[in-house]
């Protein structure tokens, strides 16, 4: 290694092969005729909390599973995670009901899982005295097709023997008590966020899966997924936002040193294909601009914490396949606004004249023709708990609407499923909606048609 971090990598390395080692993830056996094995590769990250501090430098040693076979050496390989819009409906339940969170992570996670297929594997560049060897795995490590999909069954079943129950609206959310003492849990793949009423309740979740598995202890929630989480209990509030992410892409797009701006585009803004590349030179020029990478970034901060960036962002994803120079500034404008709003984030507040309870209500809007190329609407869609959104997302729909009435009507029956969706998690997490749910519409026909039984060709 020629890196001036070697010594901290190779700590790392020796540290990944004595976890295989310990928890017999394969056995050495002798190569057989016939059986090619796959490959494996090591890849090396830095984990860092907020601020960017580095904690820990990990080396994960990998399966090189694009060269397994389906229904030789692998089955199933679907595997669930906390949904984005559950995790904020969990967070403004803790702040509604002042729970404490902790985080969790499992160490080695995919280790813990039995491979119930029979996959070979060479062995491992860091193994000595292995010559003619290759490695028959029995865990189903890092890489693999399965091992995403095993680890989850297999934590899924801790999960309900220590008494939890996994809730309809989103299975990789885990509930277990009763009314005021309720205890949630938020899994993906191996972070976990741990609410409950007192440290106590939570200590005793993490004592039944220390037993399981071997655990990492973070602390408070702090920093997931790259999200930024700052809960003061005494205020009764709790934000979210993504200022170390956003300083990140800034840096990797290379907008540091760029001009803030106020606004996510130019007024009056149309973007259309028409403005795509049409000649082979303007595409070679536009391969040099990493447009994907960029909408992909801008995609995973609006899902997270900034439904202010979700119609611009819908906007520009449209272009993926062939964007063009105006594509490209106009999302890097997108970017530069972020940097200059990095701060920004959703705040969930107690104090928000519900008297503590847990009050749903919904907006929607839609942009009717406003797609030159095609016509087809927009749908605005948001759903709040109490003044802070939960489920936010700007969409183009299939259908053409013939006017602005059915163009709003389309809107909310997609925002009505939603609604359901919201109302449903509720339920599961212990706060059941009574009564209907207010969803705000500004479009008299579509007011009328839905409140009054009917029958209608379109609606």
């Amino acid at each position: 290694m020629k890196s001036k971090e070697a010594s901290e990598w190779v700590k790392a390395m020796n540290s990944e092969l004595k976890a295989h080692a310990d928890n017999g993830s394969w056995t050495l056996i002798r190569r057989a005729a016939g059986v090619r094995p796959i490959g494996c590769r090591w890849v090396f990250a830095k984990k860092r909390v907020e601020h960017g501090r580095v904690v820990r430098y990990k080396a994960r040693l990998v399966a090189k599973g694009f060269k397994q076979k389906f229904g030789v050496d692998f089955f199933e390989t679907y595997s669930p995670v906390a949904n984005m819009n559950s995790i904020r409906v969990v967070l403004s339940v803790v702040v509604a009901e002042a729970y404490v969170t902790e985080q969790l992570d499992a160490d080695t996670a995919f280790l813990n899982s039995d491979l119930k297929e029979q996959v070979f594997m060479e062995v491992p560049y860091g193994i000595t005295n292995a010559e003619n060897m290759m490695c028959k795995l029995d865990k189903a490590i890092y890489g693999l097709k399965q091992a995403a999909s095993a680890w989850h069954q297999t934590i899924h079943a801790v999960f309900m023997k220590i008494g939890f129950c996994s809730c309809g609206a989103d299975q990789c959310v885990y509930v277990k008590g009763a009314k005021g003492t309720y205890v949630y849990v938020c899994l993906y793949v191996d972070d976990m966020i741990i609410a409950a009423k007192t440290t106590e309740e939570i200590n005793e979740v993490k004592m039944a899966l220390k037993s399981a598995f071997k655990m990492k202890e973070l602390g408070e929630t702090k920093f997931i997924l790259g999200m930024e989480i700052d809960h003061d209990r005494m205020a009764g509030t709790l934000m979210i936002k993504q200022t170390r992410y956003i300083d990140d892409v800034t840096n990797r797009f290379n907008q540091q040193d760029a001009k803030e701006v106020v606004n996510q585009c130019e007024s009056g803004m149309k973007l259309t294909k028409m403005q795509s590349p049409t000649t082979n030179a303007e595409r070679q020029a536009m391969k040099t601009k990493p447009y994907r990478s960029l909408i992909g970034c801008l995609l995973y901060i609006t899902t997270c914490t900034r439904p202010d960036m979700a119609y611009i962002v819908t906007q520009l994803s449209r272009f993926l396949e062939n964007p063009g120079q105006q594509h490209w500034k106009a999302a890097i404008r997108v970017l530069r606004y972020l940097k200059s709003t990095k701060d920004l984030g959703i705040i969930y507040n107690s104090n928000d004249g519900n008297d503590g309870k847990v009050m749903l209500e919904a907006n929607t809007d839609a942009d009717w023709g406003s797609n030159l190329d095609d016509r087809r609407l927009v749908s605005g869609i948001m759903t709040m708990i109490g003044s802070a959104p939960v489920v936010f997302k700007s969409k183009y729909q299939r259908t053409v609407a013939l006017s602005s009435a059915e163009a709003e009507y389309m809107a909310l029956s997609q925002c009505t499923q939603e609604v359901m969706w919201t109302r449903a998690m509720l339920k599961d997490l212990g706060h059941e909606q009574v009564g209907a749910t207010q969803v705000w519409e500004d479009n008299q026909g579509v007011i009328a048609l839905a409140s009054n039984a009917g029958y209608n060709a379109r609606t």
